[in-house]
């Protein structure tokens, strides 16, 4: 990064365009707030220069730029990441100033003035990079329109000829109008020479106007600099500015830039894909947590989601041969496929398969998948067969207490074994989850799987949601079509059968060591046997009560299969035997097919 101050001359006289990205606001100064207090001071910076007083550098603000790659015969450009707004003010003011300097018949004047608004580059071949500075794409009608029309009534008779008052009545119009209208009181009414009056405001602007001028350089993560510096505004997506960079290497490019968005990119700006969604600690923008499996996928690589755009800068710098517009059809595409993940019928084993991957919280699966659905569509008795596994594989590590933290490597070579594969999916996958077994890759099989289902206490083991996701597919598993629909609500908690809370009315069995006894049922009372889902107004009724009190209640007020073959007694035993019961669901929910 390089930061420095420079005057409007250092800034503006350069052959440069300063383009304002796509995804950046209209312009929105006004009268009252900016554009008077800023004539004020540069008239006051003007006369005190007129004097030959001391006059002190007027800085108004930071600007941020990014450095772009231009074609050949282009003109040098920057893409402004931050201060927009006051760059367009200071072009407009300027074009203001040049527009008078040419009716009050001060050639030299005009040519020093328009100095600053143009570019004078004879090899460019588009005729808007004669402008110094480029705004966001709705406003550029205005900025044209302001920076051809020389007068304010020209402008007014431009807006008829095209019907179109829009060119007339906005921001960069308005402003325009103001500071034609105000340079040129300011000229009538003074006492001094016109010619010298704008001299000295031409100097000033020049020499004494600064700007703090920030430069990124290759390492620099705009993203982060944008945010740091618009911390109290709406902060900018990482995708807004995967966007601009985009669109505007399809212009360079010579694509036809509205169309491009219109087709591949409008969605992505949509409540739906702007919208926050939870992930982990934090809340990211639906568009960003796509943006971060995607390059994930694409990079074969890890990619954190607060370096998104480096990380999609260096994707698209990896990958010459491709043009702007692949990356856009290639993003539609994917995100077509992860907007679809959300439409899954409700009840079907995809809509169960996702929802259980976000309980889990294994959204690193989302890449592989994302590549699955894209290979695979219309296999679908291939990608359901593929989703069996890898649930089975996911919540079994899960119970047995295996590590995830190599899930996004696993998942990235797990793509790798599918594109290579040259029978069916199903088998490459099945493949490769039985191919290891360490720690971090292992696919337990029933024997570790039902030691885990029976001993570990996951009431402690797991957090409530994962367990009662648990809970929620037995419950499910259990149903039958003759079994009435009855939707597993959000009241519903996980609870323990024999509470933990025991010792009043839950007696040790007769003859046993008390602390062999109370050793058993404290290795067995968080275990699956002994847990259960019911509402959250039940359990407090019953819940330290004696066994016959609660099974009552149980059996009056709970419609659940899960709750519906408690026996009359309720002991060491009887958790030991319904834990079993339940791992013969279990394997037929979540199976293993064993090794050949």
């Amino acid at each position: 990064m390089d930061a420095g101050s420079r005057t409007i001359k250092q800034i503006f006289e350069p052959d440069r365009r300063h383009i304002v990205p796509l995804y950046q606001r209209p312009y929105v100064w006004n009268r009252d707030e900016q554009w008077e207090p800023f004539w004020d001071d540069i008239r006051d910076l003007s006369d005190r220069a007129a004097v030959g007083g001391s006059v002190r550098p007027h800085f108004l603000g930071a600007i941020v730029l990014d450095q772009l790659k231009t074609v050949t015969g282009a003109v040098e450009s920057r893409l402004v990441i931050d201060g927009q707004q006051r760059l367009t003010t200071l072009q407009v003011f300027l074009e203001a100033c040049a527009d008078l300097s040419e009716v009050h018949n001060l050639p030299a004047l005009e040519k020093s003035f328009r100095k600053l608004t143009r570019n004078d580059d004879p090899l460019s071949k588009d005729p808007d990079e004669v402008f110094k500075l480029w705004p966001t794409n709705t406003d550029r009608q205005h900025f044209r329109a302001v920076m051809h029309a020389r007068t304010p009534d020209a402008l007014t008779l431009a807006s008829k000829a095209e019907h179109n008052d829009a060119i007339r009545h906005n921001q960069i119009a308005n402003a325009y109008v103001y500071f034609f209208t105000a340079v040129n009181d300011w000229l009538l009414t003074d006492h001094r020479d016109g010619e010298e009056l704008l001299t000295n405001l031409l100097n000033g602007l020049r020499n004494n106007v600064r700007m703090v001028v920030i430069d990124l350089a290759d390492d620099d993560d705009a993203q982060m600099i944008f945010e740091t510096l618009n911390a109290r505004g709406t902060p900018l997506l990482p995708a807004d500015l995967v966007k601009n960079h985009l669109l505007h290497l399809s212009q360079l490019g010579g694509e036809e830039v509205d169309g491009l968005y219109n087709r591949y990119w409008s969605a992505f700006d949509t409540e739906n894909w702007r919208r926050e969604v939870v992930r982990g600690r934090s809340k990211r923008a639906r568009v960003d947590i796509f943006l971060q499996y995607y390059l994930s996928l694409m990079s074969a690589d890890e990619v954190l989601v607060t370096h998104l755009y480096k990380a999609f800068q260096t994707y698209v710098r990896n990958k010459p041969q491709l043009r702007a517009v692949d990356h856009l059809k290639s993003l539609h595409e994917y995100a077509t496929i992860f907007d679809s993940f959300d439409a899954m019928p409700p009840g079907s084993a995809e809509r169960s398969f996702f929802s259980r991957i976000n309980t889990m919280e294994v959204t690193t699966a989302y890449p592989f998948l994302l590549e699955l659905y894209r290979m695979h569509k219309g296999e679908d008795k291939q990608i359901a067969a593929v989703l069996t596994d890898l649930q089975s594989f996911l919540v079994r590590r899960m119970v047995c207490q295996l590590t995830a933290k190599n899930y996004n490597r696993f998942f990235i070579d797990l793509v790798a074994t599918m594109r290579s594969a040259s029978g069916s999916p199903s088998e490459a996958v099945r493949t490769y989850l039985l191919s290891s077994d360490s720690d971090t890759n292992r696919w337990p099989d029933d024997v570790e799987f039902h030691a885990a289902w029976l001993h570990t206490p996951v009431y402690n083991a797991l957090v409530r949601r994962r367990l009662q996701m648990i809970l929620r597919a037995l419950e499910h598993k259990l149903r039958t079509p003759k079994t009435e629909e009855a939707p597993l609500g959000s009241s519903l908690t996980v609870e323990h059968l024999m509470p933990q809370q025991w010792q009043q009315h839950w007696p040790l069995r007769r003859g046993a060591d008390p602390v062999d006894a109370a050793k058993e049922r404290s290795s067995l009372i968080h275990t699956i046997g002994n847990l259960t889902l019911l509402t959250r107004i039940l359990n407090p009724a019953i819940s330290n009560g004696p066994w016959s009190t609660k099974l009552a209640g149980i059996n009056q007020h709970s419609v659940l299969l899960l709750n519906r073959t408690l026996p009359e007694s309720w002991d060491e035993r009887a958790i030991r035997s319904r834990g079993e019961s339940l791992f013969k669901q279990a394997v037929k929910i979540w199976p293993h097919p064993g090794r050949a």
